[in-house]
């Protein structure tokens, strides 16, 4: 699974994510969905253009999709969690040699030096 993606892909799966985590069901979460809960964050973003991110999001296998009618609708292959442990398990192997107590030391002093 590629666990590398940009902005917008970022921002199409933490969509999918909130609504997922609000209880919405695959039927639910369409291209259109993901649109307005993107575009209620001020990023306002075609339709096209998201309708793209999305199929190409299923291509790296982040989102599956069904068709539902006439429309596609989507959900995504892992959970955030699921995706953020995997994500941090291969930032540790790749920076801390798979030592998961000094990438938490790392991340300790990040968060020491952050201004609330």
């Amino acid at each position: 699974m590629n666990y590398t993606h940009g902005t917008l892909e970022s921002e199409i799966l933490n969509a999918v994510w909130t609504m997922e985590e609000k209880g919405k069901e695959i039927e639910d979460i369409s291209v259109n969905e993901v649109l307005t809960e993107i575009n209620s964050n001020g990023n306002i973003r075609a339709y096209t253009t998201v309708k793209t991110v999305m199929d190409r999001l299923v291509d790296k296998n982040l989102l599956e999709r069904q068709k539902s009618g006439k429309k596609f609708c989507y959900q995504s292959v892992e959970s955030r969690e699921e995706m953020a442990k995997t994500a941090i398990n291969k930032l540790a192997h790749q920076y801390f040699n798979n030592d998961l107590h000094s990438l938490i030391k790392v991340l300790e002093k990040q968060c020491a030096n952050l201004k609330v």
